[in-house]
C-alpha cells in the first residue's frame, strides 16, 4: 500500500522543464537568502507558484561539511524544486549535484551575485565572463547525472555589450543547459531600470527557455514582462 502511495505521488510530480512547453508563463520564486526556506516555499505554491528555488549554497561547503547540509537542505515532498548552488570549478559542482539528486529536481548555477564576497571568490557574476568554465560545469553534471530529467539552469546578469552575453547563453545551450535566468542588470547595475529589451534578444536568439529576472513584484509584473520580452517564465 505504501509502494502504491509513493508511485502515485511520483507520477503526480512534474519536472521543472516540463513546465516550460505548456506555452503559458512559468511563475517562479527566486532564490532569496533567508526567504526561500521551506516554510517560505510552502506558503508560496500554495498561491499558484509552479517553481521554487532554494537559497544559494556554496557548492564546496556543502560536500565538504555534514554541518552546512544539514543546516542549508531542508525538504520534503516540495515538489518542483530547484537548489542554487555557487561553484567555480566542475567536479565540485558535480558532488553537490549528486548530493541533492535524489531529493531535488535539479539545480540551478549562479551566474550572477553581484555581491562582492562573490566575485572576490570566483563565484556568482565574475562567471559570466568565463563562458568555457561555465560551459564545462554544466557539461560535466550533464554527464555525471544519471537522470536526464533532471534540469542543470544557469542564471545571469548581462555585459554591457550583448553580444557577449548571447554567445555565453548560446555556448550553454550547446551544452545542454535546461534554461536561462536572465537577470536584466550588468554587474555594476543595482537600482537602475532593468533592462527588458536585452532579455527579448536574448530570448530570440535562443531555442532553449528563457527566465526573465529582475523588479518582478506582482503577478501583473510578471505578465507584463511576459508580453515585452517573450520570456517563457
Amino acid at each position: 500500500m505504501i509502494g502504491d502511495i509513493v508511485e502515485t505521488k511520483q507520477c503526480q510530480l512534474k519536472y521543472p522543464i516540463d513546465l516550460f512547453p505548456s506555452g503559458k508563463i512559468v511563475k517562479i520564486c527566486a532564490p532569496m537568502v533567508r526567504y526561500s526556506k521551506l516554510a517560505f516555499r510552502s506558503l508560496v505554491r500554495k498561491y499558484s507558484c509552479d517553481l521554487c528555488y532554494m537559497p544559494m549554497i556554496v557548492a564546496a561547503d556543502f560536500v565538504r561539511s555534514a554541518k552546512a547540509r544539514d543546516g542549508k537542505f531542508t525538504t520534503k515532498v516540495d515538489h518542483p524544486l530547484i537548489v542554487q548552488f555557487a561553484a567555480k570549478e566542475a567536479q565540485g559542482l558535480c558532488d553537490a549535484a549528486r548530493i541533492v539528486c535524489p531529493f531535488a529536481d535539479g539545480i540551478d548555477l549562479n551566474c550572477g551575485c553581484p555581491q562582492r564576497w562573490a566575485m572576490a571568490e570566483g563565484y556568482g557574476a565574475c562567471l559570466i565572463n568565463k563562458p568555457e568554465l561555465v560551459r564545462d560545469m554544466v557539461r560535466h553534471v550533464r554527464n555525471q547525472i544519471d537522470n536526464p530529467r533532471f534540469s542543470v539552469s544557469i542564471k545571469i546578469r548581462i555585459h554591457e555589450d550583448l553580444k557577449r552575453t548571447v554567445d555565453l547563453c548560446q555556448k550553454a545551450e550547446a551544452t545542454g543547459v535546461s534554461w536561462i535566468t536572465v537577470h536584466g542588470r550588468s554587474v555594476e547595475e543595482r537600482h537602475q531600470p532593468v533592462h527588458y529589451d536585452a532579455i527579448k534578444i536574448i530570448k530570440q536568439s535562443m531555442s532553449i527557455p528563457i527566465v526573465a529576472n529582475g523588479d518582478i513584484k506582482t503577478l501583473k509584473d510578471a505578465e507584463d514582462v511576459h508580453h515585452l520580452t517573450g520570456a517563457d517564465g
